[in-house]
Parts: C-alpha cells; sequence; structure tokens
C-alpha cells in the first residue's frame, strides 16, 4: 500500500511539474513585446477588385494605412493620407501568426470613429510577400498590381 501511494505521490508531482512547465512555455510565447516583428516591417498591399485597393506600412513602432483613391491614369492609384496605429506591441501566437495592439491615431486634419482607443487584431505572415489578416480575411502582398502615385500627385 505504501509503495501505491509513493508511487501515486510520485506520479501527481511529476504531472505538477510537467503542467507548471507547460503552462510557463505558454506564458513565455503570449508575452508582449513592444514595435512590430521584423517580418512586418514593409508596406503591403491590398489588390482587391474595382476600387477595393489598400495599403498599409508598418514601422518599428506604428502601423500606417488607408485606401488607395484611383486616379484618371489606367491601373494607378494614390495613396491617401494614412491613419493606424501607434505604441504598437506584438504577441508571437505560433509560426508567424502574431497579435497587434496599439492605440489609434489619424491623419492630420481628420479623426476616425475609434481615434485614441486600444485596438487588437491578427496578421500571419504568409511568406516574405504575402501577409493575411484574419478579421476580414484581406490578403495583403508587397508587390501591388497597379501602379501607386503619391497623394500629391493625384490629378483628377
Amino acid at each position: 500500500m505504501k509503495l501505491i501511494n509513493g508511487l501515486g505521490l510520485t506520479l501527481l508531482l511529476g504531472t505538477a511539474v510537467w503542467t507548471g512547465t507547460t503552462i510557463q512555455a505558454n506564458a513565455k510565447t503570449l508575452t508582449w513585446h513592444s514595435g512590430t516583428p521584423k517580418s512586418l516591417r514593409k508596406t503591403w498591399y491590398h489588390n482587391g477588385t474595382g476600387d477595393n485597393q489598400a495599403y498599409i506600412t508598418y514601422s518599428a513602432t506604428k502601423s500606417t494605412g488607408n485606401l488607395l483613391q484611383a486616379t484618371n491614369a489606367k491601373n494607378t492609384y494614390a495613396k491617401l493620407p494614412g491613419y493606424g496605429l501607434k505604441k504598437l506591441k506584438y504577441q508571437t501566437l505560433g509560426h508567424h501568426v502574431y497579435r497587434l495592439s496599439g492605440i489609434q491615431y489619424s491623419p492630420k486634419g481628420s479623426t476616425v470613429q475609434f481615434d485614441g482607443q486600444r485596438m487588437t487584431y491578427q496578421v500571419k505572415v504568409v511568406s516574405k510577400h504575402q501577409l493575411h489578416f484574419y478579421k476580414g480575411y484581406a490578403k495583403y502582398v508587397t508587390k501591388p498590381a497597379f501602379k501607386v502615385v503619391a497623394f500629391n500627385q493625384l490629378t483628377h
């Protein structure tokens, strides 16, 4: 009986240690890091249909993006002033899957509905040329299927 109780205690302690290690490992994975993952730091484009083209640029500490506006030139779009998230931080959820969180801001002279509020969303870096947003299921790529010009070059 003592042998069985000793064996039971050993299994119980072993399970507790193993479970504790697993919980610690998961907690480390979900640590918040300041800034953005290096694999995101570039401009990404959404090649939507019709007038549904957009861009998002990630720097070390913020994201900036907006829709692209069609110009009179064929297959050419202008980058509108961007809004996005500042004071970004992220968690690594899995293989190239990230949860990003930051404070929403708008370009000078305009405001968005949730200015100053925290926003959180998930993305997956599918490859160095493709990004997947889980909310909206949008695919972004590094090479747009159209010409992009600066907003100040817009001629309508």
